[in-house]
Parts: structure tokens; C-alpha cells; sequence
């Protein structure tokens, strides 16, 4: 797939104030990201952004030394790929493990060897790290910064799983921007998000948890309410909307 690079922002941003002194988000349909970034870019591939990708719009970092993208193992991913799909993880695993360990990586080889761990028999926990190298690796890839949010499209898989780990560990600020990177990247694939209904569902009602425990009182409310427009069956979101205060009412005129 062809890399696809858009820089600016996507649709209407519609702004919430933060309370207290929490970090104030702007938040776009399934997405919330804090007010810095107003930059996306959006990639269709596994390659790193080059500068000659940037022209005509600003750079949101100096110019960097290119990236030597690691030597690819389409063989051993092939394989590791159909071990998955069969359910046998621990093999789907072992397939890509010495590839994985290699420097520098392969973005693909990582999500192979992490997606496997996920969902093998007690490795769960061993593909934490995993994740995260993969998504470090993409974000330097994307030239991530404060004011830029980078989406590599065919990983939207992986940063859901990683929210889901960093859910588990508490991280709710990191777990809510990768639930957000997942929205962006399902948003700008209206087939693949038509086919992935579920995981919409699992997208919102975690968002609403991640605010619910950042405080964040008028988001968690907002993700709740939009898992029950659009997954009215839902039930893990009801009892954090049920502790929220009820909305002042509009002054009358």
C-alpha cells in the first residue's frame, strides 16, 4: 500500500475544557487528543516518513538522517500469518521470534511476534514489550511529536492492543492516545471499520474508562454516551456514567 501523508487537521475539532488541572483534549468523533496536536499524519504502509514526504506543508521536526528500514522476512510473516489464523499462536510466535530480535526491526516481523504473544497460552504479558518497541519504532518512523500525531494504518490492531495492556497496567493517558490512534486509523478505513464494529465498541467504552480515571468527568461522559448511540446493548460503560454528577441544567432564558 502506497504511503499516504496528510498533514493538518481532520474534520471539525470540537473542544472540551479539561477540570482542574487536567490536560485539556479536543475530541473528533471516536477520538480525543490533547490540544497540542493538530497535526495527523496518516501512513498506508511500513516505511518510515521521508523528508521529500513533507513538501509544500511544514516540517514538524528538523530534518533527520534517513532511515535504513531492517531487512524484511516475508517468509517467516507469511508463515507466522497462517499459524495465527489456525489459532496456533505458540507456533505463529516461534516463526518470527529470532527475526524479532533482530537490529534493527521490522515493523511487520514485531506485530507478528506481538499479536501472537497476545493471544498465546500464558504470554500475554511477554508481548507488552513487544508493543511498545513496535510502536516506538513506527513513531520514529512518523516523526511523532507534541504538536503531530502519527497513524501507520495497517497497525491499528496493535495499537489497540497495546491500549489494552496499558489499561491493564493503569497508564490511562497512554492507553486513551492509542485508543484514539486505532479510531483515527478504523475513521480512514470505512471498510475495514464496517467490517470491525466490535472493536469500535471495545474502542469507546475503554475510552470512557481511561477518562473516568483521568478525571476527566465531561469525556468519560461523552465516550459513554456515544457507546450507547451506537451499542445501546453495551453494559461495561453504564456504571461509570452512572457516578458522574448529573449535567447542570441550561440557564433559562
Amino acid at each position: 500500500m502506497k504511503t499516504t501523508l496528510l498533514t493538518g487537521l481532520v474534520l471539525a475539532l470540537v473542544l472540551l475544557p479539561g477540570i482542574g488541572r487536567a490536560q485539556t483534549y479536543q475530541t473528533t468523533d471516536d477520538c480525543a487528543f490533547i490540544k497540542t496536536k493538530h497535526n495527523f499524519h496518516y501512513v498506508g504502509d511500513d516505511q518510515p516518513l521521508r523528508d521529500e514526504d513533507f513538501e509544500g506543508v511544514p516540517a514538524l521536526l528538523p530534518k533527520q538522517a534517513p532511515i535504513v528500514p531492517a531487512t524484511p522476512h516475508p517468509i517467516e510473516v507469511a508463515e507466522s500469518d497462517r499459524a495465527y489464523t489456525d489459532g496456533r499462536y505458540d507456533e505463529a510466535a516461534a516463526l518470527v521470534a529470532d527475526a524479532a530480535n533482530l537490529t534493527p526491526a521490522d515493523p511487520s516481523v514485531l506485530n507478528c511476534y506481538a499479536r501472537a504473544l497476545y493471544r498465546g497460552a500464558n504470554t500475554r504479558e511477554l508481548s507488552y514489550p513487544v508493543y511498545q518497541r513496535l510502536i516506538a519504532l513506527l513513531d520514529i518512523y512518523g516523526r511523532e511529536s507534541p504538536q503531530a500525531v502519527t497513524v501507520y494504518m495497517p497497525f491499528v490492531e496493535a495499537y489497540f492492543k497495546l491500549a489494552t495492556l496499558q489499561l491493564d497496567d493503569q497508564q490511562w493517558a497512554a492507553a486513551s492516545y492509542n485508543l484514539s490512534r486505532a479510531a483515527a486509523a478504523l475513521r480512514s478505513m470505512p471498510d475495514a471499520a464496517a467490517e470491525n464494529s466490535s472493536l469500535r465498541e471495545q474502542i469507546l467504552q475503554y475510552q470512557t474508562e481511561c477518562f473516568a480515571n483521568l478525571h476527566q468527568l465531561e469525556l468519560c461522559r461523552y465516550f459513554g454516551q456515544r457507546t450507547l448511540k451506537f451499542f445501546p446493548g453495551n453494559r461495561y460503560v453504564k456504571p461509570y456514567l452512572a457516578a458522574l454528577p448529573k449535567p447542570k441544567p441550561a440557564p433559562r432564558r
